[in-house]
């Protein structure tokens, strides 16, 4: 009798240990997802300060799959989208949009600032990547390579050529040693603006009004 009791005790305290533990995991990963979104939300709005100089205010859009945009509340939000930025006045200053290849070692992930009515990418920006180090990964800091993005005519393809021959204004001049990861710059911002300007030009007039 005792040893059955005894028994039962142990499964009883077995069962609420179990409880507990799962009760913690579970509030422990709503916890930890929580502040990875918040972190990733401080991210993207600093990357696009930074890519839209002068900036106030920022609106996201969520692009819908039907080509129209709805505005979200937070940019942590799942799915393609684009953030367009407004000075204090109310300005419109233009939109960065998200865009990622595979580089020469991983995906590379990264965000452009792009011109609707001069239809140019003004500013690029790598958020992250696994390029190697003193080489590929100087897409991100190489001072002559990010000056391809201060007026990069985005009306024809663009299209990466080797360092040093660079010709026409859609073309991105590539780092010397890093020819992989320079065209895989080239080919994410050829893929996206193709897929994402047309929405943006759709779109234009109430991106502008930030409704």
């Amino acid at each position: 009798m005792n040893a059955s009791s005894d028994g039962f005790k142990m499964i009883r305290l077995m069962t609420i240990v179990s409880l507990l533990c799962g009760v913690l995991i579970v509030g422990t990963q709503i916890n930890t997802q929580a502040r990875i979104r918040r972190n990733q939300e401080i991210i993207m709005r600093e990357s696009v300060a930074q890519l839209l100089p002068g900036i106030s205010k920022q609106v996201i859009y969520g692009i819908q799959p039907s080509g129209d945009l709805k505005i979200q509340a937070s940019a942590a939000t799942a799915g393609p989208r684009l953030f367009a930025g407004y000075d204090a006045s109310g300005k419109f200053l233009g939109v960065v949009i998200e865009a990622s290849e595979r580089g020469y070692a991983d995906l590379i992930s990264a965000m452009y600032a792009y011109a609707p009515d001069t239809q140019t990418i003004t500013g690029f920006q790598v958020v992250d990547m696994k390029e190697t180090p003193g080489l590929g990964n100087r897409i991100s800091t190489d001072p002559s390579f990010l000056e391809n993005f201060k007026s990069l005519d985005a009306t024809h393809p663009i299209a990466t050529v080797k360092h040093g021959a660079k010709k026409n204004p859609w073309e991105i001049d590539a780092i010397s040693g890093a020819t992989v990861s320079s065209r895989a710059v080239g080919r994410m911002l050829q893929k996206s603006v193709q897929d994402v300007a047309p929405v943006v030009q759709r779109n234009l007039n109430r991106i502008k009004r930030g409704e």
